[in-house]
């Protein structure tokens, strides 16, 4: 898929914004922080949590496990992305709005097969598991299971390449995606469903995800 089948060009601005070098530079600054967070940051934050937070009413209803629809989530967006995509073709239009539709539709799926493989081969304790056990904290590599799948952040994988799509295309609303983003990932800290360095990798993953995905549909 070219991108000369998907219409004009994006404007120079964005292509420089889409450069993945960007993102590339930041690897050691992000591996650095993430293994910190590891070491020193996740099991006192996630006991905090649990000590402090969890007291009030507004959270205890987060103590029980809640439904998982990332899957569905994303059969949904794509599905809607490819039949706007394909809509606005056979009308014979091919701007932004064609170059958005295609790359979040072939970007969600791959970020989904993406956590789904890293969280099987990492195999890394779920903060609410350790809570339960902590004698279990630790990364059981290629096991990945039930009570095993906490690294990376499947949610901040996923929805990262979304708002990355949403900050480039449509650059009018950023801070909101900023916010949106934001606050996801502190849902999931504060919710104890994961650890801190779970949700920085989860983010900086889904970017690179993104990235790749610009690369393979030639859109930079």
């Amino acid at each position: 898929m070219s991108a000369q089948e998907l219409g004009p060009e994006i404007n120079h601005r964005t292509k420089r914004e889409m450069n993945p070098r960007k993102i590339i530079l930041i690897a050691p600054a992000v591996l650095i922080f993430t293994v910190f967070a590891m070491l020193y940051v996740d099991l006192p934050l996630a006991g905090w949590v649990a000590e402090t937070l969890w007291r009030h009413a507004l959270l205890k209803s987060f103590k029980s496990d809640l439904p998982d629809f990332l899957l569905m989530t994303v059969v949904l967006l794509s599905g809607l992305s490819w039949a706007a995509y394909f809509y606005l073709t056979r009308r014979g239009i091919r701007d932004k709005r064609t170059h958005f539709f295609a790359l979040t539709g072939t970007v969600l799926p791959f970020s989904f097969l993406a956590k789904t493989v890293l969280k099987l081969g990492v195999g890394r304790m779920e903060t609410r598991k350790w809570l339960s056990d902590p004698t279990l904290y630790g990364f059981h590599w290629f096991n990945g299971g039930e009570g095993f799948n906490g690294f990376p952040s499947g949610h901040m994988l996923v929805f990262t390449p979304l708002f990355v799509a949403l900050w480039h295309f449509y650059p009018r609303f950023r801070f909101f995606y900023a916010v949106a983003l934001s606050g996801l990932g502190i849902a999931l800290i504060t919710t104890n469903y994961h650890f801190l360095s779970d949700v920085i990798a989860g983010a900086y993953i889904g970017a690179l995800v993104y990235y790749g995905t610009c690369r393979i549909i030639k859109h930079v």
